[in-house]
């Protein structure tokens, strides 16, 4: 929708399989809910400026090679100057631990022509030195932009960090897991590994807790358009105070909100009580233009309701805090039971398409812990089912990325052999980015869903959707489809 006053405007769309079996009933009723903001303007806007915490590792092992700081000092300097007039921003370098390097004073800088040059001239003093202790710069970048925002008072506008390490949570280890739960929804994080010390695991949780990306800088050379890039893409993200409201029909309940793209993150945890049943999931700061879907499931008991009629579970809507009235119009979220083991007769092209992300993600996961355990073969095994689905998907950055570990014989069938030798770290680059989707493809067709897909394992009789490779409720790998029966 477009709001005449020249507000903000939010667009929300859902999409279902509406049809459900009965004996299905626990997989839970599921939805995708599009998003999209238009009109944000951040002159005509005037909300409240950027926080923007630059993190730069300065311990001892990034003085080898010495392209690792000297790059570092480089793109410090190309983020300071990439920053929007106006943002509040600071310097931290990381070690064992947390020191600023500019301002001074344990607090936030005004970025002009003059304060974006001081810093610069700060950066370029940066020296390798100490140890890793990233809960101890996260514990930093969180209270200045707490410290920050209580003194200026205010509603907060976008708060981003951006965290450079070569290695991983080495000291003070006990600190990273609470700081991630401290931080969690204050600000966004993108997380970014350089030379071949850095923690796929760690950076991806990071990323994931924090609502950020995670990804390996391979090259020390690429490292400076990388930040500019991310602070550039940052300044961008100028509408805070989108919510998403799920309100569950009684006797209905929310079981999970997840996004879904353009990065997954769940939401669920994050969800806060409102009027009556309703549930408020804030979301981070917006781009104009910007579309992101959002997976929820809801848990219906069918029992003693009508088959073959639609009946409304829950609904949704998105608030805009900064422009009420141009919010979305609640949209329903409905079922249709069918009786015993009836099979849908159409599917959604949406939960089709992040479905196979869901299965892609838990392919390159297994893939990732098999090889680190000395497991080739089923490493060699999921990358085949992750190549296999990246083809389905028409994904061509992960089947490049893909095709550097392993050599495809067949994309269509996952027909792979594992390279004898390649770049370690790109086995990290594919765990790190296995939650970057797509937007589906307007031409992917609805059709015949097949059969579901009933778990194999003996303590779980769980029914899944035709296309899914994983159980719903275990997660334990499905059975092939029967022959003549593979899903379109």
């Amino acid at each position: 929708m477009t709001d005449r006053n020249g507000e903000p405007a939010v667009t929300l769309t859902v999409h279902q399989d509406e049809e459900l079996a009965v004996s299905a009933a626990k997989s839970g009723v599921h939805g995708f809910l599009s998003v999209r903001v238009s009109g944000v303007d951040p002159a005509a806007h005037g909300g409240p400026p950027a926080s923007e915490v630059i993190v730069i590792d300065c311990s001892g092992s990034m003085a080898t090679p010495s392209s690792k700081i000297a790059s570092a000092r480089e793109a410090g300097i190309a983020a300071v100057q990439a920053l929007r007039d106006g943002t509040r921003f600071a310097v931290v370098a990381g070690t064992h631990q947390a020191r600023m390097v500019y301002p001074f004073d344990g607090r936030l800088e005004i970025a002009d022509h003059d304060s974006k040059a001081q810093a610069a001239d700060q950066i370029r003093y940066l020296y390798p030195n100490g140890g890793t202790a990233i809960g101890a710069w996260l514990r930093l970048t969180r209270r200045l932009i707490t410290d920050g925002e209580r003194t200026r008072g205010g509603s907060p506008g976008h708060r981003h960090a951006l965290l450079l390490t070569d290695g991983w949570n080495e000291h003070h280890a006990e600190l990273l897991a609470p700081e991630l739960d401290a931080c969690r929804g204050l600000f966004v994080c993108d997380a970014r590994g350089i030379g071949d010390g850095w923690n796929a695991r760690e950076l991806a949780e990071i990323a994931n807790r924090l609502h950020g990306t995670a990804r390996a800088v391979l090259t020390d050379a690429e490292l400076r358009a990388e930040f500019e890039e991310m602070v550039r893409a940052s300044m961008t993200r100028t509408l805070s105070g989108v919510t998403i409201r799920l309100t569950p029909m009684p006797g209905v309940t929310i079981r999970f909100l997840k996004q879904v793209h353009p990065v997954e993150h769940d939401l669920t945890d994050g969800g806060r009580p409102a009027s009556g049943s309703t549930v408020e999931y804030p979301t981070l700061a917006w781009q104009d233009g910007e579309e992101r879907f959002y997976h929820v499931c809801l848990d219906a008991d069918p029992t003693g309701r009508p088959h073959f009629e639609d009946l409304q579970i829950g609904y949704a809507e998105v608030a805009l805090a900064t422009a009420p009235a141009a919010g979305s119009e609640p949209k329903a979220i409905v079922v249709r039971w069918l009786p015993g083991d009836a099979q849908p007769t159409r599917r959604s092209a949406v939960s089709e398409h992040y479905g196979l992300w869901g299965d892609y993600g838990r392919a390159v996961a297994d893939a990732f812990d098999a090889h680190q355990a000395g497991d080739l073969p089923t490493a060699q095994a999921r990358l085949g089912t992750a190549v296999r689905i990246a083809h389905r998907l028409a994904d061509a950055d992960k089947l490049r990325l893909l095709a550097e570990i392993v050599e495809i014989g067949d994309a269509a069938t996952g027909r792979v052999t594992l390279r004898g030798s390649f770049d370690q770290r790109l086995l990290g680059q594919l765990l790190m980015t296995r939650s970057h989707t797509t937007l589906v493809p307007g031409a992917v067709p609805e059709g015949p869903p097949g059969e579901p897909r009933r778990c194999s394992r003996p303590d779980c009789d769980a029914l899944s959707a035709p296309h899914a490779e994983f159980c719903v409720d275990c997660g334990h790998p499905l059975p092939p489809p029967a022959a003549g029966r593979e899903p379109a």
